[in-house]
């Protein structure tokens, strides 16, 4: 009961925290991202036979995020092509928001005085990471109905059929592409907040984080084509996508989720440990 209480205490703290302006802006280029990301697929579709090779083929997954063609935002899917496509610029941002939050926290020496009046620090992570994936929550619901509203609008100005896109299929590829969304940012979340605890230090991870996740991950990829199922980053990506032809979504669902866990233990190894004026 004292561990459900100090987690729910945690919660209603980092509730109020999270009043911030830096927490609204955050929370609103997420949505922008994805408006972006929107408009950009439907902007940049072709036709089928150009992109064939790339997103034309249907596979919620298929081709790079922006690679589509017209016939496919046809389907019923084609309704949320462009939030999908955002899940890679939305990973970045949520990695870089856990991962700040949590080095803040160490640089301002504000956990040394939590852990003397709130000694279960483990609740205290819980309650935290709890409330800043609400706001995340409400951020992705918001950012869904920000790019479903633009998909509607620029769709005609490309001559897109909309008619399978007020469907029930339609209905549950938006319900799919929310929780994977939801998902993926779950992951980077738990990345960035492994890494904060773990360097404590703002621009060391930072500079680790992206490094690693970003260009380093992409360039190996290039180079080994099974990267895609096996590196954090591009698992989470592909997680976030629905999946992707390099990375059916069950086994990178798995493969993330072990990740997930593994961070998780130590985040709340070292968290439990060490001493936090080290």
């Amino acid at each position: 009961m004292s561990a459900l209480h100090s987690v729910s205490r945690s919660y209603r703290a980092e509730m109020i925290k999270l009043r911030r302006p830096g927490t609204v802006v955050a929370m609103s280029v997420l949505a922008l991202l994805t408006v972006l990301s929107t408009v950009l697929t439907i902007a940049l579709a072709d036709e089928p036979t150009t992109a064939a090779a790339g997103g034309g083929s249907g596979d919620p997954g298929a081709g790079t995020p922006l690679d589509v063609s017209l016939a496919r935002l046809a389907t019923s899917q084609g309704l949320v092509l462009g939030f999908r496509g955002g899940a890679t610029f939305n990973g970045l941002l949520i990695f870089v928001l856990f991962a700040v939050s949590m080095t803040a926290e160490y640089g301002q020496g504000t956990l040394r005085t939590l852990f003397l009046k709130e000694p279960r620090r483990l609740g205290w992570l819980a309650g935290r990471l709890g409330a800043l994936l609400a706001a995340v929550a409400v951020a992705l619901l918001a950012a869904l109905g920000l790019s479903v509203a633009g998909a509607a609008v620029l769709a005609p100005l490309r001559d897109v059929d909309t008619s399978a896109w007020w469907t029930f299929g339609a209905l549950g590829e938006a319900a799919a592409a929310y929780l994977n969304a939801l998902l993926a940012a779950a992951f980077f979340a738990v990345a960035g907040t492994a890494l904060g605890v773990a360097l404590r230090s703002t621009t060391a991870a930072l500079l680790v984080g992206i490094a690693w996740m970003f260009p380093i991950e992409h360039i190996i990829q290039d180079s080994w084509g099974t990267a895609t199922s096996v590196l954090p980053g591009l698992v989470f990506d592909a997680v976030g996508r629905g999946g992707v032809p390099a990375a059916a979504y069950t086994p990178a669902l798995l493969t993330a989720l072990g990740y997930a866990l593994l961070a998780a233990a130590l985040t709340a190894v070292s968290l439990h440990r060490r001493d936090v004026t080290a």
